[in-house]
């Protein structure tokens, strides 16, 4: 058994040496699926309810899976490609633009309605959290991997810079998506409403807060993931 999980996790699916899709991302994904699927789980008891048929935060969790797998892309190509920073940043400017569906789910907190005597409300709770939890699982992975390219292609420097921009915006991008309801779509249909909308909600107080704060937390759980891997990866030289 112990020699069937070393060689999965060694294994590396490709069509080109170096390899292009390694099973670490693979495993990542595969792993981040399940526990979507689950989430969709506890929706589907929820209908069961009789309650009414809302597939918003299925489509809210869908949505945090795309910055993921452009993540992913990034990861893989600039590590099999090496120095591509046209290509980087393009995907770049396409995650940022979608990351913050993946920490816009913890608003949807916002929507519980609390009545200690009904069944529904702990499963509500439960369910809310679990969808918002899967979600910002995959936008911290996703986090993790475009840092990574960054890091790769520009420099350490320049990586943890825009790894601290990127985290304020994306809470700038969830209050104009739960406060000003605008979506990542809107660039592509109604760029000149976000615009618009960007420039009145700059100096909003609410904007500010809610920028500052979602960034803070986004900060504050990937420093705590960045340390595990680092720590396990440094663990795992040292024993080599």
């Amino acid at each position: 058994m112990d020699r069937l999980i070393d060689w999965i996790r060694n294994y590396k699916f490709s069509v080109s040496d170096p390899p292009i899709v390694s099973m670490e991302g693979l495993f990542s994904l595969l792993l981040l699926l399940v526990l979507s699927l689950a989430a969709v789980f506890f929706h589907l008891i929820r209908i069961l309810f009789n309650s009414p048929v809302d597939f918003s935060l299925d489509w809210n969790l869908f949505l945090s899976w795309i910055p993921l797998i452009v993540a992913f892309l990034a990861d893989s190509l600039t590590k099999r490609y090496g120095q591509i920073p046209v290509i980087l940043a393009f995907l770049s400017v396409t995650w940022l633009a979608f990351f913050p569906n993946a920490p816009y789910m913890i608003t949807d907190l916002a929507h519980l309605t609390v009545d200690y005597q009904r069944d529904l409300t702990w499963h509500d709770t439960i369910m809310l959290f679990f969808y918002a939890e899967v979600s910002l699982f995959n936008g911290l992975v996703s986090l993790y991997w475009i840092h990574r390219s960054w890091r790769r292609v520009f420099s350490k420097k320049t990586g943890n810079i825009l790894l601290a921009i990127s985290l304020p915006t994306a809470g700038f991008g969830v209050y104009l998506g739960r406060v000003k309801r605008m979506n990542s779509w809107d660039i592509i249909h109604e760029p000149r409403v976000v615009l618009d909308q960007l420039v009145d909600s700059l100096l909003d107080r609410t904007a500010m807060v809610l920028s500052i704060e979602m960034g803070m937390l986004l900060g504050v759980l990937y420093l705590v993931l960045w340390g595990v891997i680092r720590f396990r990866i440094r663990y795992s030289k040292k024993n080599q």
